[in-house]
């Protein structure tokens, strides 16, 4: 079955107004859908859709369509597609792709291992921004999962709005608004930074956990600090850190505490 001209007019001249309409689309169809489209007019919708629909479809596309939809998206749309495809299936989408196209694909799926998008972890509590804050604490008090976890907000097609404070959205004043209304604006990392880089963030000061998006803002995840450090430190082991220096410094000082007693009261 063809593609009605108008909606393939709409979908390139207006991608992210479509993207809006397929935003509760299954899976199955907008597969279909996608396979109609021209590879370079389909990228730039797949480019458009919310983060966690990008995902699905790029784990469910076969790997030569995922390889043409690379192939054809510019550098912005390229980067956001790859940091939204899983590592598990380079190999296929790699192979797949024709032999002149292979070599700027391994750069492209190279590139995004190395940064934020890579890393993200999806411990988070994800709340929309119209959300009353008397139903999120409703819903929270009655969730199985109890752990510490940042609660971030989104607005329409996953995009990123903040933090939420749980004290903000506990008091008894906030109870009728929305979380949105209420929100810490706290701002995110882009998700083609690299770790080290990211480390230099003077929102580290107050946050264990900071939110990831990608190039429209659109919530890929959330990074910890720790997870930073330890990415950073196996990429630069030999630079200079005062942490490291007193943590040797520290260790230095116990083991001669340990030989002067040794010393006096001899080794058992």
């Amino acid at each position: 079955m063809s593609l009605d001209p108008l909606v393939l007019a709409f979908a390139t001249s207006r991608p992210r107004e479509l993207a809006v309409q397929l935003a509760d689309c299954e899976l199955a169809a907008l597969e279909a859908f996608f396979a109609q489209l021209p590879r370079a007019t389909a990228a730039t919708l797949a480019a458009n859709l919310p983060s966690w629909q990008l995902t699905g479809l790029m784990e469910t596309l076969p790997p030569a369509q995922v390889a043409g939809l690379l192939a054809d998206a510019g550098a912005d749309e390229a980067v956001a597609l790859a940091a939204h495809l899983h590592e598990s299936r380079y190999q296929a989408v790699l192979q797949a792709a024709p032999a002149d196209e292979r070599g700027t694909l391994y750069q492209l799926l190279q590139f995004p291992s190395h940064t934020l998008a890579a890393l993200v972890s999806s411990d988070f509590i994800r709340v929309a921004e119209d959300t009353h804050c008397h139903e999120f604490c409703d819903d929270l008090a009655g969730a199985a999962d109890t752990r510490a976890q940042p609660v971030l907000v989104v607005g329409p097609q996953g995009h990123y709005r903040g933090l939420l404070n749980l004290r903000a959205a506990f008091a008894r004043k906030n109870r009728n608004r929305t979380v949105g209304q209420v929100v810490d604006n706290v701002e995110p990392l882009s998700g083609l930074t690299d770790a080290a880089t990211a480390l230099s963030s003077r929102q580290w000061a107050d946050h264990a956990d900071l939110p990831v998006v990608d190039h429209q803002q659109r919530l890929l995840g959330v990074i910890s600090r720790a997870a930073l450090e330890r990415v950073a430190g196996e990429a630069r082991p030999g630079e200079f850190s005062i942490d490291k220096v007193l943590t040797e410094l520290a260790s230095g000082y116990l083991n001669t505490c340990g030989r002067v007693m040794e010393s006096l009261i001899g080794r058992p």
